[in-house]
C-alpha cells in the first residue's frame, strides 16, 4: 500500500510566513493600571493572524492582556512536526516576535493542535508565521539610532534577513526615548546575554509619536553572537 512504502518517509510542509488569511478582531477592555502614555489602547482592536493556512484548526490565541497593556507587537515564526494523525507534537521559535510571552502563547496554542488528517506520513515539518499587531490612530514607532550605540566583540545587532532566534532585548522606553526598562526575553549562555543587554542599554533612540507628541512605547532588539577564531 502507498500508505506503507512512504510512512518512514519526510515530508517538509512550507507555509507562507507572510500570509494573515482570517485575521479577526476583538475589542480591547480598559486596565486601570494603564498610565496615562498608553490611554489610547481602549480605542485599539488588538490582531492575531488567525491563522497561518496549515494552523487553521487550531483554538485561536488570546492576545495576552500583558502584552496589550504594553503594546507588545510583532511576528512569531515556528517549526513545528506532526505526527502520523497530524497532530503537532514538537514546536519552537525560529524567530521571535521580540516578546517571549507572545511567542510562548503561539507555542502553547499549536500543541497538539491537529492540523491535518491522517496525512499517511511518519512525520510532518511544517513553517508558520503568526502576525501580532495593534490596530489605532496613526502612529510613528520608537527607533533605534544604532550610530549611538557602542561597539562589542563578542555580540553584533542582527540584520532582518539573519536566521535564528538569536538574543532578544525588550525596551520599555519614555517619552523622551530613554531607557527604562531593558529585560532578556531569549538568553543563549550568561555572558552573550549580558553583553547583549550592555550593548543594547547604550543605545539611544528617537521615541514613538502620534499626533498629541512623544509617548512611551516598547521596542524589541535582536543580538547574534559573534564568530570567534
Amino acid at each position: 500500500m502507498l500508505k506503507n512504502q512512504i510512512s518512514t518517509r519526510y515530508i517538509l510542509l512550507f507555509v507562507l510566513l507572510n500570509l494573515n488569511w482570517g485575521m479577526s478582531s476583538a475589542q480591547i477592555q480598559t486596565d486601570s493600571r494603564i498610565n496615562s502614555n498608553n490611554a489610547k489602547i481602549s480605542e485599539m482592536q488588538a490582531y492575531f493572524s488567525d491563522k497561518p493556512l496549515a494552523f487553521h484548526r487550531c483554538k485561536r490565541a488570546e492576545y495576552p492582556r500583558f502584552a496589550l497593556r504594553h503594546e507588545f507587537e510583532g511576528k512569531t515564526e515556528v517549526d513545528a512536526v506532526t505526527d502520523s494523525e497530524g497532530r503537532v507534537i514538537t514546536a519552537e521559535i525560529v524567530r521571535s516576535s521580540g516578546w517571549r510571552l507572545l511567542d510562548e502563547t503561539v507555542l502553547t496554542n499549536i500543541m497538539g493542535c491537529k492540523i491535518f488528517d491522517n496525512p499517511g506520513l511518519e512525520k510532518v515539518y511544517v513553517k508558520g508565521g503568526f502576525v501580532w499587531k495593534l490596530e489605532g490612530p496613526a502612529e510613528i514607532p520608537a527607533e533605534l539610532l544604532t550610530d549611538t550605540c557602542s561597539k562589542s566583540e563578542f555580540v553584533s545587532f542582527a540584520r532582518s534577513n539573519e536566521p535564528g532566534r538569536g538574543i532578544v532585548v525588550g525596551i520599555w522606553l519614555n517619552k523622551e526615548g530613554g531607557i527604562d526598562v531593558a529585560e532578556l526575553q531569549w538568553r543563549v549562555e550568561n555572558k552573550l546575554d549580558q553583553e547583549s543587554l550592555r550593548l543594547a542599554r547604550s543605545c539611544k533612540f528617537k521615541p514613538a509619536s502620534n499626533e498629541k507628541g512623544n509617548r512611551a512605547s516598547t521596542i524589541s532588539l535582536r543580538f547574534l553572537p559573534l564568530r570567534t577564531n
